[in-house]
Formats: C-alpha cells, sequence, structure tokens
C-alpha cells in the first residue's frame, strides 16, 4: 500500500516537471516568434540609408556622359575624384555655347538609358508586386522580405562590375531585370533624388514589398493600442535616417566620389540579409497537395473578385460610379506625380548646375518641410470640417501650381520656396483607401485594396518609362516641357473628384 501511495507521487511529481517543461518550451517558442522592435528598426534604418546610396546614381550616370562629351574627353574611363569637379566647373561656364551643347546631351543620354531600365523592369515589378503580394502567407514572410535584399544585392555587384570594367550599356538594362524580378523597386528611381525626399510628395507615398513585409511584422508585434504609435515611430526613423543621410552622402560625393559609397550600399544589404536570416523567424506555411488544390482554385476565384470588385452589380448605381471616379484620379494621379522623376536631372542642368552638396541639403529640407507642413495642413484641413473628397481637390490644386512654379523656376531659393507647395500636394496617395473604404462592404476591403495597390505599382512603372522618354527629346529646346505636361494632365484627378 505504501509502495503504490510512494508510486503515484512519483508518476505525479513527474508529470508535473513534464508539464513545467511543455509551459517552458511553449514560452520559449512564443518568444521566438516575436521580432524585436529594435531589429526591425535596424532593418529599416539599413534599407533607407542603402536606399538613399542607390538613389545617386542618376547624378553619377549624368557626371559620367557629361565626361564622355567628346569635346572634353576621348576616353571612356571614369575617374571618381574628378567627375564631380569636372561637372561643376563645366556648368559654371554656361556662357559657352558648347558647354550648354555637352549637358543637351548628358541629359539626353542620361534619360535614355533611364527610359531603358525602367521599361526592361517594368514588366518583372508589375507581376512579382501580385505574386508576391497575394502568396505571402505561402511563402512566408521572411522569405518575401528577404528577396528584394537579395534582387537589390545582386543590382549593387553588377553595378561595381560595370563601373569597375567598364561594361557596355546593355549591363545596366539586366540588373534593372534581374532586381525587377526580386520585387524591388529600387530600379524604378535611379534618377530621382531620394525615394523618401526631392520632391516630397512622389518620393514619401512608396509601395514596394520589402515596406509591406515590414508593416505585416510590426503589426504583428505589437499589441492593438500601441499599434499606431509604433508605425509613426518607425516612419519618424525612416525619415531621420533619410535625411541625415542625403545631407551626408552630398558632401562625400564631392570628397571621394560614387564608388565607395556603393560598396557601403552592399555591406549595408548583406548586413540586412544577415540580420533577417537569423533574428526573423520563418513562417512559411505548409500544405498538403490536396490544400494545395484548393489553394489554386481559390486564387484564381479571388483574382477574379478582385478584377470585378467595384462592379456596378455589388452595390447602387451611384456608389459604383463615385468609385470608380475615386479610382480613376488615384490611377492618373499615381501616373502624373512621375513626372517628377526627371527632377534630379533638371536640377543638374543649367541654370541650377547643383553641386552633388546642394542636392544633399535640398533632400534633407525637402524631408523636413513635408513632414512637417503636410501633417498640419491635414490637420488644419480636418479641423475646419472639410472632407476628403474637398481635401483631394485641393491638393491636386497645390500639385499643379508646384510644378508651375518648378517649371518656370531660375533660381535655387525658388525651388526652396517650391517644396512649400509640394508639400500640401500628395493627399490623394494618403486617403483613397479611406475613400473608397467608406463605400465598401468589409469583406470587399481586402480585395479592393490589392487592387489599388496594382494599379499603382502599374501606373508609376509606365510613368517612370514615358516621362524618362519625354524629358530626353525635349530637354534640348523645351527643358521645362515635362513640368508643363504634368501640371495639364493633373485637372484629370482634380476634374474626377469633383
Amino acid at each position: 500500500m505504501i509502495d503504490l501511495e510512494s508510486s503515484i507521487r512519483h508518476e505525479k511529481k513527474k508529470q508535473q516537471s513534464v508539464d513545467s517543461l511543455a509551459i517552458l518550451c511553449l514560452s520559449l517558442r512564443a518568444t521566438m516568434t516575436v521580432v524585436s522592435s529594435y531589429t526591425i528598426a535596424t532593418v529599416l534604418s539599413l534599407q533607407t540609408l542603402s536606399t538613399c546610396i542607390i538613389f545617386t546614381l542618376g547624378q553619377y550616370i549624368y557626371s559620367y556622359y557629361l565626361q564622355l562629351y567628346p569635346y572634353y574627353s576621348n576616353t571612356t574611363v571614369i575617374h571618381f575624384h574628378s567627375t564631380q569637379k569636372n561637372l561643376s566647373d563645366k556648368c559654371l561656364k554656361t556662357s559657352l555655347s558648347l558647354d550648354s551643347t555637352a549637358q543637351a546631351w548628358a541629359q539626353q543620354k542620361s534619360a535614355d538609358l533611364f527610359f531603358w531600365t525602367n521599361f526592361w523592369s517594368c514588366i518583372p515589378i508589375i507581376v512579382m508586386t501580385y505574386i508576391l503580394g497575394y502568396y505571402t502567407p505561402k511563402l512566408g514572410r521572411r522569405f518575401v522580405l528577404l528577396l528584394p535584399m537579395i534582387g537589390t544585392t545582386i543590382q549593387l555587384i553588377i553595378w561595381l562590375t560595370i563601373i569597375y570594367s567598364n561594361l557596355p550599356e546593355y549591363w545596366w538594362y539586366i540588373a534593372a531585370f534581374l532586381v525587377g524580378l526580386s520585387g524591388s523597386d529600387n530600379v524604378r528611381s535611379k534618377s530621382k533624388l531620394n525615394n523618401r525626399s526631392l520632391f516630397c510628395f512622389v518620393f514619401f507615398y512608396k509601395f514596394s514589398i520589402l515596406d509591406f513585409v515590414l508593416n505585416l511584422f510590426i503589426t504583428e508585434n505589437t499589441h492593438e493600442h500601441e499599434r499606431s504609435t509604433h508605425f509613426v515611430l518607425f516612419g519618424a526613423i525612416s525619415m531621420i535616417v533619410s535625411a541625415i543621410g542625403t545631407f551626408a552622402i552630398g558632401y562625400y560625393i564631392a570628397w571621394q566620389g560614387f564608388n565607395d559609397l556603393y560598396w557601403t550600399a552592399l555591406i549595408l544589404q548583406i548586413m540586412s540579409i544577415f540580420i533577417v536570416v537569423f533574428f526573423f523567424k520563418s513562417d512559411r506555411h505548409r500544405t498538403l497537395p490536396s490544400a494545395s488544390n484548393r489553394l489554386s482554385k481559390h486564387s484564381t476565384s479571388n483574382c477574379f473578385d478582385i478584377c470585378t470588385v467595384f462592379s456596378f452589380k455589388h452595390r447602387s448605381q451611384k456608389k459604383s460610379l463615385a468609385l470608380l471616379l475615386t479610382l480613376l484620379a488615384y490611377a492618373s494621379y499615381s501616373f502624373i506625380y512621375t513626372a517628377f522623376i526627371v527632377l534630379l536631372l533638371y536640377l543638374l542642368n543649367a541654370p541650377f548646375c547643383w553641386s552633388s552638396k546642394q542636392i544633399g541639403n535640398y533632400s534633407a529640407a525637402a524631408l523636413i518641410c513635408f513632414g512637417a507642413l503636410s501633417m498640419l495642413g491635414m490637420k488644419i484641413l480636418t479641423r475646419l470640417g472639410a472632407s476628403d473628397t474637398m481635401i483631394c481637390i485641393l491638393s491636386h490644386v497645390f500639385f499643379i501650381l508646384a510644378s508651375l512654379w518648378t517649371a518656370f523656376a531660375q533660381y535655387t531659393w525658388q525651388m526652396y520656396v517650391g517644396l512649400i507647395l509640394c508639400s500640401f500636394g500628395g493627399y490623394q496617395h494618403l486617403l483613397t483607401m479611406s475613400m473608397i473604404s467608406k463605400w465598401l462592404e468589409p469583406y470587399e476591403r481586402t480585395n479592393a485594396f490589392t487592387l489599388v495597390t496594382e494599379i499603382n505599382t502599374i501606373m508609376k512603372v509606365l510613368g517612370y518609362c514615358i516621362f524618362n522618354w519625354i524629358y530626353a527629346r525635349t530637354v534640348v529646346n523645351y527643358k521645362n516641357f515635362t513640368f508643363l505636361l504634368a501640371a495639364a494632365l493633373a485637372f484629370i484627378p482634380l476634374i474626377s473628384n469633383m
């Protein structure tokens, strides 16, 4: 009897030990599923700084072609330390007709190169944006997060090989195609000053697979009551890193040139990949063959639902018409604002002839101006009782004024004043999701947001190609034509919101 009681007590202790071990394992597993906010902030900062460096390629390409102009040089080898100085010296001699000819030639060649790189990347980006965005739950967020980083790493390796080995132009197109296959949008912005700075409403509202997945990690790893605070915090971190990065990069280019920066960007990408591999837990969902077949059928059906979400059959004719007009305004705006992709080339040309220092200073000032004025303007308009539609109409008016102001600006101070106008020109991007959600049922919103994101991607890549092509063919006689065209086209979203 005593032995039986002893045996029972022993079994109970053993079971308690097993339960304690199980609880410990579950606790450890739960801890591992949470990605530290510091880890996310580190990856975001590394990617933001790398992106700032990548977007200096427009300056490098323009300097490269200006150096190649037959009158100035008969060699195809670029000396990085002398390129920036030669560019500034040539721009100072604007009274020489031959100098303006060299600038026009370099502008044309640069815009043509950007057109073809965007052309070769546009189809891969459109397709991969949909595939990676839609199949993220199946592929796993870590895999989808790694893919754009790997693509950008390959792109930087090819760039450095082109620079050091003087490879033919088509290697730029190969790099663009490969990075497009990874879902990264870095290739689409080579001639911008910075994706979050120069012309603020163009670069701040950027959809990319990498940003999309980081947002998923932020959402999962924060409680609902503190989620908004975390998004604001991470946005502030990205903006601060961008401001400091663009400011410092401008001075570094004037001091040491471009090649060290691209090595730095490559190292930053490798560091990001290392952090994601070892500190982000894999969450790939495995499915049985039968489940995969059901998923495939569901995906086909859901794809159809996405394309028909705004159909007149689902709601009244008035609501459907309002939805379609809002979608038209958003799609046309997404296309039109890409006209400012040529702003970097525009500022490197006469009469501005900006140096890398001036570009860095302007980019940092743009970030600060946008961060303060756009949010302030939104709060004031909201408190005055302005509707979303009215705010969008005012936003397009400011866009038109900013485009005209930029087209006719002749001095540096005028470009800085123009930042005030552009700070209020991006509300269509902010409010479109909110506007269409009011006319949709809750179960329709996911499909609608997916469609809106895909439309944004398509219109942007088309805009990058078309406006680069237009600028290359008008820069000699009408260098401000692209901005005048953008101002005229902006009446389409303006009228659509009325």
